[in-house]
């Protein structure tokens, strides 16, 4: 029986056939990429620190909901690290909200994604105010 052909790498350019995504070699790449630029914020102490709150504060302020997400807010987690805080994970940095208040407060708050998109068809398609 034959067998389906394995497709390059995702990474433009690179001709190593792989069983799909990216070659090793890419993928060691990205993997070291995203632990320098502190992607790696889903960490065990981070997990504590998200229990520990959402069980202090189980309740989703915006809606009163259980609340299983600990929202960095009124700024991100990424503002707080650049604005040099030296623990952006304290409790007065965070808010507990449900999955569902959190992805739509997300969708219309965060820049770029889906929300950005359709906020700028949208407003390319409004008259001119005058």
């Amino acid at each position: 029986m034959p067998r389906k052909p394995r497709p390059p790498c995702s990474v433009p350019g690179c001709p190593e056939l792989t069983t799909g995504g990216r070659c090793p070699t890419h993928a060691r790449e990205a993997n070291r990429d995203r632990a320098s630029r502190g992607g790696a914020v889903y960490t065990t102490r981070w997990q504590r620190i998200r229990k520990a709150y959402l069980y202090a504060n189980p309740w989703c302020v915006l809606c009163g909901r259980t609340a299983n997400v600990a929202d960095h807010f009124p700024l991100s987690r990424r503002e707080l690290i650049a604005r040099g805080e030296a623990n952006p994970d304290a409790p007065k940095h965070l808010r507990p909200v449900c999955t569902r208040c959190h992805n739509g407060e997300t969708a219309r708050n965060q820049p770029g994604g889906f929300a950005a998109e359709a906020r700028s068809r949208r407003e390319a398609s409004e008259p001119p105010p005058f």
